[in-house]
């Protein structure tokens, strides 16, 4: 059974839909032991509350967390006692602690994957990476989507290594297609970071399918995305809003079409763009698996994340991930 440290702070609506989303993940009988980081009393009386026995989970107490106004290097040094830096260090002193899922600041989450836990060898930050909706039969993986917003063309040569390993174990593709982002798909196109990233990321044993455009972010013709992370961070919210506006056109219209139809079509749009039941942000990079829940984080936005760790672990992917960085 996979041993899980959970960060119960961040989230915009306080610790209950961290600590009811553990609750119901218990219920579920997903195979994890969750060590939540946070108020034991307030814990407690959550879980007490649902009838989860004490001896399925483990609190490590602390009353204090960082808050979203905090800067990012606050994890250097004068908030050991906050929940993401016990967190951090709970994850890293105990060998059978496999990731980290928290909603909390992503600047601090961030920092800390690198001076609290570690990289992985040829890092210098790790990426943020996102499961998206798309045309096609699989999930898009769009790396980087806001971490790494100044990069180097070698930064996004390990960018698509890392996006390949994520897809395969989390979508099962044997040979999942990644491209580069860019401003068309000819060869030629681009500025000079992703004309260099261009050559060299061909070079790889991946399945690189070579430039793509904005519109592949829903087209379905790449699997992977590769992008530094200030194009993919508005890249992945203007999906957001995509699905929103599409939601409140077929609202809008509802009246004059079929109501049977207008409740199909809506609930199509519903878990397509569901990003709260999909899971959360995986940081590709740190020595063991760390994932980010969006502040609007409810109880299924927990349970999906904790279900995407143990889809990811016994895929093997922290392996799968040292194993890319090592290949030439």
């Amino acid at each position: 059974m996979l041993k899980l440290v959970i960060d119960v702070y961040g989230a915009d609506a306080g610790i209950r839909p961290v600590v009811l989303g553990v609750a119901k993940a218990l219920k579920k009988n997903i195979p994890f032991f969750p060590v939540m980081v946070g108020d034991e009393p307030s814990i407690t009386a959550l879980l007490d509350a649902g009838g989860i026995d004490r001896s399925r989970y483990e609190i490590v107490h602390t009353d204090r967390f960082i808050t979203n106004d905090d800067p990012p290097t606050c994890v250097f040094g004068g908030k050991d006692d906050t929940s993401l830096v016990m967190a951090y260090n709970r994850l890293k002193n105990d060998e059978q602690c496999v990731a980290l899922l928290s909603a909390g600041n992503t600047g601090a989450l961030l920092v800390g994957s690198i001076c609290r836990l570690g990289l992985l060898p040829g890092l210098k930050s790790p990426a943020l990476c996102s499961a998206l909706p798309c045309a096609g039969d699989n999930l898009l993986i769009l790396v980087d989507c806001g971490a790494c917003v100044d990069c180097t063309a070698g930064d996004l040569v390990r960018f698509a290594k890392m996006g390949d390993a994520f897809s395969r174990c989390y979508c099962q593709l044997k040979n999942p297609r990644v491209g580069l982002m860019s401003v068309g798909r000819e060869s030629q196109k681009g500025n000079a970071l992703t004309r260099e990233a261009f050559e060299k990321i061909a070079k790889l044993p991946i399945n690189f399918i070579g430039n793509v455009e904005g519109s592949d972010m829903v087209s379905g013709y790449a699997d992977v995305i590769v992008s530094d992370g200030f194009a993919g961070n508005i890249l992945l919210k203007n999906t957001e809003a995509v699905g929103k506006a599409a939601a409140a056109i077929v609202e809008k219209i509802g009246g004059t079409i079929d109501a049977e139809l207008t409740a199909k079509i809506k609930k199509a749009l519903f878990d397509a763009f569901d990003f709260n039941a999909r899971g959360a942000a995986t940081f590709l990079g740190p020595k063991k698996t760390v994932v980010k829940m969006h502040g609007c984080a409810n109880e299924d936005t927990t349970v999906a994340s904790i279900e995407q760790i143990i889809r990811l672990e016994s895929a093997n992917f922290s392996q799968a991930l040292r194993e890319a960085m090592t290949e030439e």
